[in-house]
């Protein structure tokens, strides 16, 4: 068992290794782009982020009725047997915990080791959403208290306020796994629209196709209803483009002058 563990989250980081292996240097015009000051910085947060979490509430909301015959289907006999299923979602389980934290370091660690920035800021806007997004659903999960699918078999209506303080059967909503997904990929969309257009193309897809996937096997696991996923995905969609938005704003931010090689001045 010990040994699948380790293979399964071998293959989830290797989902990472590809696009690491594929980049090229950053293009020069991208950088130029970069580097270029807007006339003024765009708020931190803005109407349109709130709009669309506001939109991401509005529809866990929508899916929270589904949320019974959601469960069900993803824990009958044939889904739960399923080998092909069953290692599916062990893999974007591991891809959702470790596996985007530690590819956001590597991907760090690379730049530095190899005098890329480009990549090392890959890494660290990475980082930065997840830590952002898992700030607001770290403070949800307390608040909200809602019971787990195997913690109340069919009752996905079971809250408690402030019950996730201390209670981990009581952390379902929101997803912790789906925020950090979607945080990774939104990061990296923005990062790579920015810097490597051309690997944006089909990297941007791949990252959030993973997500969505990660958010089902969440799923499968019975380990969040269908609500926990969609919430998630939108807080960490949001905390994506937050930083995205923070720092194309702000190139010369201390974070980046501190914190990456050879970094922008």
């Amino acid at each position: 068992m010990k040994n699948l563990l380790v293979h399964q989250r071998r293959r989830a980081l290797a989902l990472l290794a590809v696009p690491l292996l594929a980049l090229p240097p950053a293009l020069p015009a991208a950088l130029i782009a970069q580097q270029a000051h807007p006339a003024a910085p765009r708020p931190v947060v803005t109407w349109h982020d709130a709009r669309l979490l506001g939109a991401f509430t509005l529809a866990a909301g929508l899916v929270m009725p589904a949320d019974r015959d959601m469960q069900r289907v993803m824990q009958r006999d044939w889904m739960q047997r399923s080998p092909f299923f069953s290692h599916t979602a062990d893999v974007f389980n591991a891809y959702g915990s470790p596996g985007v934290f530690v590819g956001s370091v590597a991907l760090y660690a690379t730049g530095w080791a190899a005098g890329r920035p480009d990549l090392s800021r890959l890494g660290l806007r990475a980082g930065e959403a997840i830590m952002l997004s898992g700030i607001v659903t770290g403070g949800l999960k307390g608040i909200a208290g809602r019971a787990r699918p195997y913690a109340s078999p069919g009752d996905p209506g079971n809250w408690k306020a402030f019950g996730g303080m201390r209670d981990g059967t009581r952390q379902s909503f929101p997803s912790g796994h789906a925020t950090a997904v979607f945080a990774f990929a939104a990061a990296m969309d923005g990062e790579l629209r920015a810097s490597h257009p051309d690997v944006a193309r089909w990297a941007s897809p791949s990252l959030y196709g993973a997500a969505a996937l990660t958010g089902f096997a969440r799923m499968h696991a019975d380990k969040h209803w269908a609500s926990d996923v969609v919430m998630g995905a939108g807080i960490g969609l949001v905390s994506g483009f937050i930083v995205s938005r923070f720092h194309a704003d702000r190139p010369d931010h201390w974070i980046d002058r501190h914190l990456l090689p050879h970094a922008r001045r």
